[in-house]
């Protein structure tokens, strides 16, 4: 937006979505929180606008001049990408208490937020031991692994295939999230419906952890409802997909900037975010 010369707010709109494609294209992962993202950023700089608005806005809006204009986009992109920059803090901040003395947590992959909390819980004196799987085809959950041992925390990495036989032994999963939908359910790295499925059938909660902008405008009931974008590295219907999708009946609570949300609650959160 600062370095943007257009001289109009849809000019601006559509340079913005032209950047959203070329962040798309560059992913190399399912694009589903870049889309979100996207979509999120540019609703929550323009066409919220009216939510904010006070008299001083309404003669930014009214100017002839677009300088005006760009400075109050400016200032409201700063404002979503501090929102943006704290919501795993907060989070971690709304988690952590789940996390007690002497619990054993299973985590799928790779997962900022996953980490943020688990750190928190940790730095609270929490004792507690984390399951990681190694997390196929490129092995996230080595990276994981190490990340919490760097912090001090006890990891062991796990084969994938051998969930069924650890989750006896599991207090509660808990996991990130690349896109939750409207209905509740997640999108997420690929074998985190499996393991799901079998918290489910042990009656082991099932936690999500997610930031807002991941909330995906979006329907699927189904793996093959997924967008080839969001299944695959190339629009192809070939190959291994990245991602699978998880019914939302199989998830127990979800963890977000929001506040804790269970999946029925994520509908009305989209509209809010939206309007």
């Amino acid at each position: 937006i600062e370095q943007s010369n257009v001289g109009t707010l849809q000019q601006l709109i559509e340079e913005l979505q032209e950047l959203s494609s070329l962040l798309k294209s560059a992913a190399g992962t399912s694009t589903t929180s870049v889309v979100s993202g996207c979509d999120l950023f540019v609703r929550f700089i323009t066409l919220m606008r009216n939510r904010h608005m006070g008299p001083v806005d309404s003669d930014i809006w009214e100017s002839k001049s677009f300088d005006p204009v760009r400075c109050f986009l400016l200032d409201r992109g700063n404002q979503f990408m501090k929102r943006l920059m704290m919501s795993r803090k907060k989070i971690a901040q709304l988690a952590y208490p789940f996390i007690t003395d002497e619990v054993t947590v299973l985590t799928v992959n790779l997962s900022r937020v996953v980490l943020e909390i688990l750190s928190k819980a940790h730095d609270k004196m929490k004792k507690f031991h984390v399951l990681v799987t190694v997390s196929e085809p490129d092995k996230e959950g080595a990276m994981m692994v190490k990340a919490l041992r760097d912090r001090g925390i006890q990891a062991t990495q796990i084969l994938d295939c051998s969930i069924g036989f650890v989750m006896e032994r599991v207090d509660f999963i808990l996991v990130g999230a690349v896109g939750v939908v409207e209905n509740g359910g997640l999108i997420n790295k690929i074998g985190t419906y499996p393991v799901a499925v079998m918290a489910k059938s042990l009656n082991k909660p099932f936690y999500v952890a997610v930031e807002s902008f991941k909330f995906y405008r979006n329907y699927p009931l189904c793996q093959l409802d997924l967008p080839n974008d969001s299944k695959y590295l190339t629009n192809e219907e070939k190959g291994h997909p990245t991602v699978d999708f998880t019914p939302p009946n199989l998830i127990n609570k979800l963890f977000t900037d929001l506040g804790v949300l269970t999946p029925s609650a994520v509908s009305d959160e989209l509209i809010k975010l939206y309007i």
